[in-house]
């Protein structure tokens, strides 16, 4: 985790009229919490926040806080994000205090690398079904990111939580045996195997015939011969 100081206002009104009346000027209101605080009312320019999460850790910044009224900075990492989904902007935030000796959980992004040799061989995909994991671990010791290399996943194989391999001072957390990825038959792959199929008893049907002494059955019309070429 990066650390990046930004300065926050209390913030006096908690109505909902007010809050709107923020967000038209580009202000996010907010509360902050945590290590024994009470809960404060805040509110952070706009583009102070998108800049504070603009770097590396992204949303699991170190945010150290620059509060007025108050002598020392206060640690916090975001902990909740409201968000208009119409107008995909931020709405809402919820930041908690931590101590930089003391562990937290935080969710962290998950990277897949690498070809899956069930993609590769075999005409598979891969179904990316978890996309952050949890982690436990001192403030400072969060990862940017999960890389997981799916290089010897095979068809019908997952990779879960418990899978994975931590490569920091960091511990999984959450459910750990959620499916972080699978490796599938594509629906392509399966329309093929399931003609292959169809051929091959295609085949064995003319072949019988044949024995029988029939006339497969685009040779029995005689004269209608060149309509058995449009069937095909």
């Amino acid at each position: 985790m990066s650390d990046t100081t930004i300065q926050i206002t209390k913030r006096e009104a908690s109505s909902t009229r007010a809050n709107q009346r923020l967000r038209k000027q580009d202000v996010i209101p907010g509360v902050l919490y945590g290590q024994g605080r009470e809960p404060m009312p805040i509110q952070v320019e706009r583009v102070t926040l998108r800049a504070a999460f603009a770097g590396e850790s992204g949303r699991n910044a170190i945010l150290s806080l620059v509060i007025d009224g108050e002598q020392k900075p206060v640690n916090a990492i975001l902990k909740a994000m409201e968000i208009d989904r119409v107008r995909d902007r931020v709405t809402h935030i919820d930041l908690m205090a931590i101590s930089m000796t003391e562990t937290i959980t935080a969710p962290v992004p998950v990277h897949l690398v690498g070809e899956a040799e069930g993609v590769k061989l075999d005409g598979g995909m891969i179904e990316h079904s978890l996309h952050e994991v949890l982690v436990s671990a001192l403030p400072g010791s969060v990862p940017t990111e999960i890389v997981v290399d799916i290089s010897a996943l095979k068809i019908g194989q997952s990779l879960h939580v418990r899978d994975l391999t931590a490569t920091g001072d960091y511990a999984f957390a959450g459910d750990l045996d959620a499916t972080v990825c699978s490796c599938v038959v594509t629906r392509a792959a399966m329309a093929v195997a399931d003609g292959g199929e169809e051929g091959e008893e295609g085949a064995e049907g003319e072949a019988s015939a044949a024995e029988a002494g029939e006339a497969p059955a685009a040779e029995a019309g005689g004269d209608d011969a060149d309509g058995g070429d449009d069937a095909e």
